[in-house]
Protein backbone atom coordinates (compact mmCIF):
# COMPACT_ATOMS: atom_id res chain seq x y z
CA UNK A 1 0.00 0.00 0.00
CA UNK A 2 2.80 2.48 0.59
CA UNK A 3 4.49 2.06 -2.45
CA UNK A 4 1.29 2.36 -4.12
CA UNK A 5 0.81 5.93 -2.40
CA UNK A 6 4.77 6.92 -3.32
CA UNK A 7 3.29 6.24 -7.16
CA UNK A 8 0.24 8.05 -7.13
CA UNK A 9 2.30 10.90 -4.70
CA UNK A 10 4.88 10.91 -7.75
CA UNK A 11 2.47 10.87 -10.48
CA UNK A 12 0.70 13.90 -8.83
CA UNK A 13 3.70 15.96 -7.93
CA UNK A 14 4.94 15.34 -11.72
CA UNK A 15 1.22 16.78 -12.91
CA UNK A 16 1.45 19.31 -10.29
CA UNK A 17 4.73 20.66 -12.25
CA UNK A 18 3.88 20.01 -15.76
CA UNK A 19 0.73 21.37 -15.43
CA UNK A 20 1.14 24.89 -13.56
CA UNK A 21 4.25 25.48 -16.11
CA UNK A 22 1.45 24.70 -18.82
CA UNK A 23 -1.57 25.88 -18.22
CA UNK A 24 -3.22 29.29 -17.54
CA UNK A 25 -4.12 29.82 -13.70
CA UNK A 26 -7.94 29.77 -15.02
CA UNK A 27 -7.61 26.24 -16.79
CA UNK A 28 -10.27 24.63 -13.75
CA UNK A 29 -12.95 27.26 -14.57
CA UNK A 30 -12.67 26.64 -18.43
CA UNK A 31 -13.32 22.94 -18.23
CA UNK A 32 -15.15 22.62 -15.36
CA UNK A 33 -18.31 23.52 -17.71
CA UNK A 34 -18.29 20.01 -19.75
CA UNK A 35 -19.23 17.87 -17.29
CA UNK A 36 -21.96 19.60 -15.58
CA UNK A 37 -23.64 20.40 -19.56
CA UNK A 38 -22.60 16.58 -20.45
CA UNK A 39 -24.40 14.70 -17.31
CA UNK A 40 -27.37 17.17 -17.71
CA UNK A 41 -27.67 16.24 -21.55
CA UNK A 42 -27.43 12.66 -20.52
CA UNK A 43 -30.54 12.66 -18.11
CA UNK A 44 -32.22 14.52 -20.42
CA UNK A 45 -31.58 12.07 -23.08
CA UNK A 46 -32.69 9.27 -19.94
CA UNK A 47 -35.76 11.10 -19.67
CA UNK A 48 -36.75 11.35 -23.46
CA UNK A 49 -35.82 7.63 -24.11
CA UNK A 50 -38.20 6.79 -20.88
CA UNK A 51 -40.74 9.39 -22.56
CA UNK A 52 -40.35 8.23 -26.42
CA UNK A 53 -39.55 3.97 -25.96
CA UNK A 54 -36.71 2.56 -23.99
CA UNK A 55 -35.44 0.77 -26.72
CA UNK A 56 -35.04 3.88 -29.41
CA UNK A 57 -31.29 2.69 -30.89
CA UNK A 58 -30.77 6.18 -31.46
CA UNK A 59 -31.41 7.48 -28.09
CA UNK A 60 -29.22 4.88 -26.49
CA UNK A 61 -26.73 5.31 -28.55
CA UNK A 62 -26.53 8.81 -27.72
CA UNK A 63 -27.37 8.19 -24.34
CA UNK A 64 -24.21 5.87 -23.92
CA UNK A 65 -21.64 8.19 -25.91
CA UNK A 66 -22.55 11.34 -24.30
CA UNK A 67 -22.09 9.74 -20.84
CA UNK A 68 -18.77 7.98 -21.78
CA UNK A 69 -17.94 12.12 -23.23
CA UNK A 70 -19.10 12.98 -19.28
CA UNK A 71 -16.84 10.61 -18.07
CA UNK A 72 -13.26 12.42 -19.65
CA UNK A 73 -15.26 15.96 -19.00
CA UNK A 74 -15.03 15.03 -14.97
CA UNK A 75 -11.46 13.65 -15.32
CA UNK A 76 -10.49 16.52 -17.32
CA UNK A 77 -12.43 19.09 -14.49
CA UNK A 78 -10.46 17.07 -11.42
CA UNK A 79 -7.07 17.64 -13.20
CA UNK A 80 -7.33 20.82 -13.91
CA UNK A 81 -9.38 21.59 -10.30
CA UNK A 82 -5.77 19.90 -8.66
CA UNK A 83 -3.99 22.69 -10.52
CA UNK A 84 -5.89 25.59 -9.41
CA UNK A 85 -5.82 24.16 -5.47
CA UNK A 86 -2.44 25.54 -5.85
CA UNK A 87 -2.65 29.07 -7.38
CA UNK A 88 -5.20 29.99 -4.04
CA UNK A 89 -4.82 31.17 -0.48
CA UNK A 90 -6.86 28.54 1.44
CA UNK A 91 -8.28 29.90 4.96
CA UNK A 92 -9.64 27.16 7.38
CA UNK A 93 -12.87 27.82 6.19
CA UNK A 94 -12.89 27.91 2.07
CA UNK A 95 -10.31 24.66 2.70
CA UNK A 96 -13.01 23.05 4.32
CA UNK A 97 -15.96 24.13 1.85
CA UNK A 98 -12.79 22.71 -0.73
CA UNK A 99 -12.93 19.36 0.78
CA UNK A 100 -16.60 18.84 0.44
CA UNK A 101 -16.39 20.46 -2.61
CA UNK A 102 -13.37 17.77 -3.78
CA UNK A 103 -15.66 14.81 -1.51
CA UNK A 104 -18.79 15.36 -4.12
CA UNK A 105 -16.89 15.88 -6.87
CA UNK A 106 -15.25 12.09 -6.68
CA UNK A 107 -19.11 10.92 -6.00
CA UNK A 108 -19.68 12.58 -8.78
CA UNK A 109 -16.98 10.46 -11.02
CA UNK A 110 -18.06 7.39 -8.81
CA UNK A 111 -21.61 7.46 -9.79
CA UNK A 112 -21.29 8.20 -13.31
CA UNK A 113 -18.47 5.55 -13.85
CA UNK A 114 -20.90 3.02 -12.54
CA UNK A 115 -23.48 4.21 -14.38
CA UNK A 116 -21.45 3.35 -17.83
CA UNK A 117 -20.24 0.12 -16.37
CA UNK A 118 -23.43 -1.05 -15.84
CA UNK A 119 -24.74 -0.08 -19.13
CA UNK A 120 -21.66 -1.29 -20.86
CA UNK A 121 -22.25 -4.78 -19.06
CA UNK A 122 -26.16 -4.85 -20.19
CA UNK A 123 -27.01 -6.53 -23.33
CA UNK A 124 -29.24 -4.96 -26.02
CA UNK A 125 -31.78 -7.08 -27.96
CA UNK A 126 -30.85 -8.77 -31.10
CA UNK A 127 -30.72 -6.32 -34.11
CA UNK A 128 -30.31 -3.43 -31.82
CA UNK A 129 -26.86 -1.35 -31.68
CA UNK A 130 -23.98 -2.89 -29.99
CA UNK A 131 -20.69 -1.42 -28.58
CA UNK A 132 -17.67 -3.83 -30.70
CA UNK A 133 -20.19 -6.12 -31.61
CA UNK A 134 -21.01 -8.19 -28.39
CA UNK A 135 -24.69 -6.46 -27.49
CA UNK A 136 -23.75 -4.24 -24.86
CA UNK A 137 -24.25 -0.59 -23.82
CA UNK A 138 -28.74 -0.61 -22.91
CA UNK A 139 -29.67 1.77 -20.45
CA UNK A 140 -31.45 -0.04 -17.52
CA UNK A 141 -33.09 1.14 -14.27
CA UNK A 142 -30.10 0.99 -12.35
CA UNK A 143 -27.74 3.04 -15.08
CA UNK A 144 -30.80 5.77 -14.94
CA UNK A 145 -30.45 5.96 -11.52
CA UNK A 146 -26.70 6.02 -10.80
CA UNK A 147 -26.66 8.62 -13.55
CA UNK A 148 -29.37 11.20 -11.53
CA UNK A 149 -26.50 10.33 -8.55
CA UNK A 150 -24.32 11.56 -10.57
CA UNK A 151 -26.19 14.45 -11.79
CA UNK A 152 -27.09 15.27 -8.21
CA UNK A 153 -23.32 15.36 -7.01
CA UNK A 154 -22.35 17.44 -9.39
CA UNK A 155 -24.91 19.70 -9.04
CA UNK A 156 -24.26 19.97 -5.13
CA UNK A 157 -20.22 20.19 -6.29
CA UNK A 158 -20.80 23.27 -8.73
CA UNK A 159 -22.97 24.70 -6.13
CA UNK A 160 -19.68 24.36 -3.45
CA UNK A 161 -17.62 25.46 -6.12
CA UNK A 162 -19.59 28.43 -6.90
CA UNK A 163 -19.78 29.39 -2.91
CA UNK A 164 -15.81 29.26 -2.88
CA UNK A 165 -16.05 32.19 -5.66
CA UNK A 166 -18.61 34.05 -5.27
CA UNK A 167 -18.97 34.19 -1.04
CA UNK A 168 -15.20 34.15 0.07
CA UNK A 169 -13.39 35.12 -3.34
CA UNK A 170 -11.15 31.93 -3.92
CA UNK A 171 -9.37 32.26 -6.74
CA UNK A 172 -10.37 36.08 -7.86
CA UNK A 173 -7.38 38.91 -7.37
CA UNK A 174 -8.02 40.75 -4.00
CA UNK A 175 -7.77 43.94 -6.22
CA UNK A 176 -11.29 43.50 -7.39
CA UNK A 177 -12.68 44.77 -4.21
CA UNK A 178 -10.59 47.62 -2.95
CA UNK A 179 -12.14 50.86 -3.04
CA UNK A 180 -12.69 52.26 -6.73
CA UNK A 181 -12.24 49.47 -8.40
CA UNK A 182 -15.85 48.22 -8.80
CA UNK A 183 -18.80 49.79 -10.53
CA UNK A 184 -20.21 52.53 -7.75
CA UNK A 185 -23.23 49.85 -7.43
CA UNK A 186 -21.31 46.88 -6.98
CA UNK A 187 -18.72 48.59 -4.61
CA UNK A 188 -21.99 49.41 -2.74
CA UNK A 189 -23.21 46.15 -1.91
CA UNK A 190 -19.78 44.91 -1.36
CA UNK A 191 -19.27 47.19 1.27
CA UNK A 192 -22.83 47.22 2.79
CA UNK A 193 -24.11 50.74 2.14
Amino acid sequence: MAALQSIWNGFLSAWIRFGTAVFPRTIHPMVLHFPIALLYLAVLIEILRYLVGREQNFLQRAGFWVLTLSLFAIAAAAATGVLSEHYVRWTPQTAAILSKHQTFAVLTGLFAFLSWVVRLLSKTKPGQWSILGRGQGRATILSSLLLVAATAMITITGSLGGSMVYHYGVGTPPTLIQKGTLPSHTQAAVSGQ
